[in-house]
């Protein structure tokens, strides 16, 4: 996939409130460039079909998105620039990348939705394991297969995949991603493009020396990051 140059460019599951987590402990919108891209870049054009590229931050951010990660210590390792389709509906998963040949789960990570796609981002509680990539074939594999990788569990909600027993799986918090936002990733989650007619292209950053929690990756974000309601900064 190459990025082309030129111009920058309904399914719900709502479980009863008492059952809701706050929407902090998962997502927090930031005062980022809207725009991440630089302005020589524009995405591809929409296609049938659901994908992924893992890129290098350097070649997709554009300097004021650096510098503000710069101004926070952080340095971005890699850039996964997803597709999903319209109307399309993610697998439940957890990020993870290896680590002394065992699968780590990866805290969190920042994403923006770039197309502008109506579309919506959920954390699970999930009560069967998963089902883990190979670690024994990593080193076969190229090194994106060892740093962005993920623990599937299944669907919610799907019309043609077989669905998660309903006693087997719980909505903690679901959330448009319509702002740059910091997101939780050591937790099952998944998307769903619920947009008819626009596919979603959505970027996500990671950075070198993952957090070790979800309040870690808050505090290191805490100067960018746009107050909730009912929350201070």
């Amino acid at each position: 996939m190459h990025l082309m140059h030129g111009l920058p460019s309904n399914h719900k599951l709502h479980p009863p409130p008492h059952i809701m987590f706050a929407s902090h402990d998962y997502h927090r919108a930031l005062a980022l460039p809207e725009n991440p891209l630089p302005r020589s870049l524009r995405l591809p054009e929409d296609t049938d079909q659901n994908d992924y590229h893992i890129l290098r931050p350097e070649d997709v951010l554009n300097q004021a998105t650096l510098r503000c990660f710069r101004g926070l210590g952080l340095k971005a390792c890699d850039a996964a620039l997803f597709y999903k389709k319209p109307g399309s509906l993610g697998i439940i998963h957890t990020d993870v990348s290896l680590e002394g040949g065992r699968w780590r789960k990866n805290v969190a990570a920042v994403n923006w939705n770039l197309s502008g796609a109506d579309s919506v981002m959920r954390w699970y509680d999930v009560k069967t394991p998963g089902t883990e990539p190979d670690a024994s074939i990593a080193e076969e594999e190229n090194e994106w297969y060892r740093t962005l990788n993920g623990i599937h569990y299944g669907f919610v909600g799907s019309k043609t995949h077989k669905n998660l027993p309903k006693n087997k799986v719980r909505l903690l918090s679901d959330s448009p991603i319509s702002l740059p936002t910091l997101v939780r990733t050591n937790v099952p989650h998944n998307v769903e493009n619920t947009d008819a007619n626009k596919g979603r292209w959505a970027l996500s950053v990671r950075f070198e020396h993952d957090f070790d929690c979800w309040a870690e990756a808050v505090d290191a974000f805490r100067p960018l990051l746009v107050p909730a309601a009912g929350l201070a900064a």
